[in-house]
């Protein structure tokens, strides 16, 4: 089944000789639920010409209301991801009201490169959801895993047989230096910080899927205040002194901290790219906005050794102000 990621655009087209308009129905659902009956969206347009009948559709943005990531769930062995982190979009087409056929996508909360061009897709079998080139560093293998996306079939992996009787995302965990599903490495190293507490970034990365980034280094808490405040009219012309002229009021708080991963290879660089752009963030599975909007991107020639350094600003005020 073709996969899709959807904050790049997809396109549906319609084109048929003689054609004086078209349609597409949309329909969407999560796995564990049913398949609708009824479509979604339906989207029709007469096209623009007797010599231009080609009528086309970007259909990624429809299915952003049915994945909702919200935090990693780790485990001990293979297991199913949590069924709001992708989704299935079937597309009916349609020429003058007549059907053409449909077809049904896989639809990942991830993006393409601006480089591979028009309508990515990808129909494979095993489809990682990570790096396959980064090492990563890890506090410990127990809080970390990867992602898969699999097709139905019994995969012979480092942790057994794994049966896949319904496609799906997958997460396995990191156990050990290396592990390999199918011929897929992933690779981690271990690390004992003895100094410092390290904090775990989770992140939706550009394939859709959790990836975990540990910060060994120094880290730097910090607190944003913000206020309003008005005059206060004294009680009588006689005022109390100690009461003073003004008032503040709407206080709100934000904890913020900067985070350095330690010495890492060249290739981090990409999952500093993954982070900046990510839109589902958590330091020590608590909500996180990254600050940060640059990077720079180093190299062992230049830099020597390198770190990178990054702000976050945690997604929720230090007042609980929730109605």
């Amino acid at each position: 089944m073709k996969k899709i990621f959807i904050r790049s655009p997809y396109f549906i087209e319609v084109n048929e000789v003689g054609q004086t308009s078209a349609k597409i129905e949309v329909f969407l659902w999560n796995k564990g639920t049913t398949e609708p009956t009824t479509p979604n969206y339906t989207f029709s347009k007469p096209i623009p010409s007797p010599t231009q009948t080609k009528l086309e559709w970007n259909i990624s943005n429809l299915a952003v209301a049915f994945i909702k990531p919200i935090a990693p769930i780790n485990v001990s062995a293979p297991a199913e991801e949590e069924f709001d982190t992708w989704c299935y979009m079937k597309v009916v087409r349609y020429s003058d009201d007549v059907e053409l056929d449909d077809e049904t996508y896989v639809c990942l909360n991830g993006y393409n490169n601006y480089t591979s061009g028009y309508n990515q897709v990808t129909d494979a079998d095993i489809l990682p959801l990570f790096n396959l080139d980064i090492k990563n560093y890890v506090k410990d293998f127990d809080t970390n895993y990867v992602n898969f996306f699999l097709e139905i079939e019994n995969y012979d992996t480092s942790y057994g047989y794994v049966d896949v009787t319904e496609r799906g995302m997958w997460k396995f965990p990191i156990l050990q230096a290396t592990e390999n599903v199918e011929t897929d490495l992933f690779y981690a190293e271990e690390l004992c910080e003895p100094k410092y507490t390290p904090i775990v970034c989770s992140f939706i990365n550009r394939f859709g899927g959790w990836q975990f980034l540990t910060f060994f280094k120094a880290n730097q808490q910090g607190i944003d205040a913000t206020s309003k405040d008005y005059n206060l009219l004294p009680s009588s012309i006689d005022y109390n002194p100690l009461q003073g002229q003004k008032q503040r009021f709407n206080f709100q708080g934000k904890q913020k901290v900067k985070c350095n991963t330690g010495w890492v290879d060249e290739n981090y660089s990409e999952l500093i790219q993954d982070l900046l752009l990510s839109q589902v963030v958590l330091l020590d599975n608590k909500p996180a906005i990254v600050k940060s909007q640059s990077a720079d991107i180093k190299t062992h020639l230049k830099d020597r050794n390198i770190n990178y350094e990054v702000e976050f600003e945690y997604n929720f005020g230090l007042i609980n102000d929730v109605i």
